[in-house]
Protein backbone atom coordinates (compact mmCIF):
# COMPACT_ATOMS: atom_id res chain seq x y z
CA UNK A 1 0.00 0.00 0.00
CA UNK A 2 0.97 3.71 -0.98
CA UNK A 3 1.77 6.07 2.38
CA UNK A 4 2.23 9.88 1.93
CA UNK A 5 4.99 10.88 4.07
CA UNK A 6 5.58 14.35 5.09
CA UNK A 7 8.66 15.57 7.62
CA UNK A 8 9.43 18.66 9.04
CA UNK A 9 11.98 18.27 11.38
CA UNK A 10 15.47 19.37 12.72
CA UNK A 11 18.18 16.71 12.60
CA UNK A 12 21.88 17.46 13.53
CA UNK A 13 21.07 20.84 13.88
CA UNK A 14 19.96 20.90 10.35
CA UNK A 15 16.30 21.48 8.97
CA UNK A 16 14.97 18.75 6.51
CA UNK A 17 11.54 19.42 4.85
CA UNK A 18 10.37 16.74 2.33
CA UNK A 19 7.27 14.82 1.08
CA UNK A 20 7.15 11.62 -0.98
CA UNK A 21 5.27 7.85 -0.83
CA UNK A 22 6.10 4.72 1.21
CA UNK A 23 5.07 1.53 0.40
CA UNK A 24 4.16 -1.03 3.21
CA UNK A 25 3.01 -4.12 3.60
CA UNK A 26 -1.33 -3.40 3.70
CA UNK A 27 -1.72 -3.72 7.38
CA UNK A 28 1.79 -1.84 8.37
CA UNK A 29 1.61 0.43 12.01
CA UNK A 30 2.55 4.12 11.90
CA UNK A 31 6.19 2.35 14.14
CA UNK A 32 6.70 0.39 11.06
CA UNK A 33 6.15 3.59 8.41
CA UNK A 34 8.93 5.32 10.96
CA UNK A 35 11.51 2.42 10.65
CA UNK A 36 10.67 2.47 6.57
CA UNK A 37 10.28 5.34 5.93
CA UNK A 38 14.41 7.24 5.03
CA UNK A 39 15.00 4.38 3.07
CA UNK A 40 11.30 4.83 1.10
CA UNK A 41 12.54 8.15 0.58
CA UNK A 42 16.28 8.05 -0.46
CA UNK A 43 17.79 9.68 3.22
CA UNK A 44 20.93 7.91 3.77
CA UNK A 45 22.51 10.59 5.74
CA UNK A 46 20.86 11.80 7.84
CA UNK A 47 17.91 9.85 8.77
CA UNK A 48 15.30 12.65 9.47
CA UNK A 49 12.77 10.11 10.57
CA UNK A 50 14.76 7.61 12.82
CA UNK A 51 16.53 10.93 14.10
CA UNK A 52 13.03 12.54 14.86
CA UNK A 53 13.19 9.52 17.33
CA UNK A 54 15.94 10.17 19.29
CA UNK A 55 15.59 14.03 19.88
CA UNK A 56 14.44 14.63 23.84
CA UNK A 57 10.59 14.34 23.37
CA UNK A 58 9.52 12.40 20.73
CA UNK A 59 7.90 13.97 17.41
CA UNK A 60 4.50 14.89 16.43
CA UNK A 61 2.81 12.66 14.22
CA UNK A 62 -0.19 13.83 12.54
CA UNK A 63 -2.54 10.91 10.42
CA UNK A 64 -4.37 12.23 8.20
CA UNK A 65 -4.17 15.80 9.46
CA UNK A 66 -5.02 14.71 13.07
CA UNK A 67 -2.52 14.71 15.85
CA UNK A 68 -1.82 10.77 16.78
CA UNK A 69 -1.23 10.34 21.27
CA UNK A 70 2.20 8.50 21.80
CA UNK A 71 3.19 5.59 22.39
CA UNK A 72 -0.06 4.49 22.01
CA UNK A 73 -0.12 6.10 17.97
CA UNK A 74 2.66 4.07 16.96
CA UNK A 75 0.83 0.36 16.79
CA UNK A 76 -2.44 2.50 14.79
CA UNK A 77 -2.45 0.51 11.76
CA UNK A 78 -2.38 2.63 8.49
CA UNK A 79 -4.83 1.93 5.46
CA UNK A 80 -4.19 2.53 1.60
CA UNK A 81 -3.94 6.35 0.97
CA UNK A 82 -2.73 7.24 4.50
CA UNK A 83 -0.58 10.07 5.04
CA UNK A 84 1.79 10.88 7.79
CA UNK A 85 3.29 13.90 8.93
CA UNK A 86 6.29 13.99 11.40
CA UNK A 87 7.14 17.30 13.36
CA UNK A 88 9.68 18.39 15.67
CA UNK A 89 10.24 21.82 16.89
CA UNK A 90 12.45 24.24 14.64
CA UNK A 91 13.69 26.01 17.43
CA UNK A 92 13.39 26.77 21.20
CA UNK A 93 11.51 29.39 22.53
Amino acid sequence: MKIKARIAVVVDSQPVVSEGEVDLRSGATVKKFMKKADKAMGFKKPKPFRGSLKQGRPPTILLNGDRLDLPEGWKHRLTEGDEVTVLTPMMGG
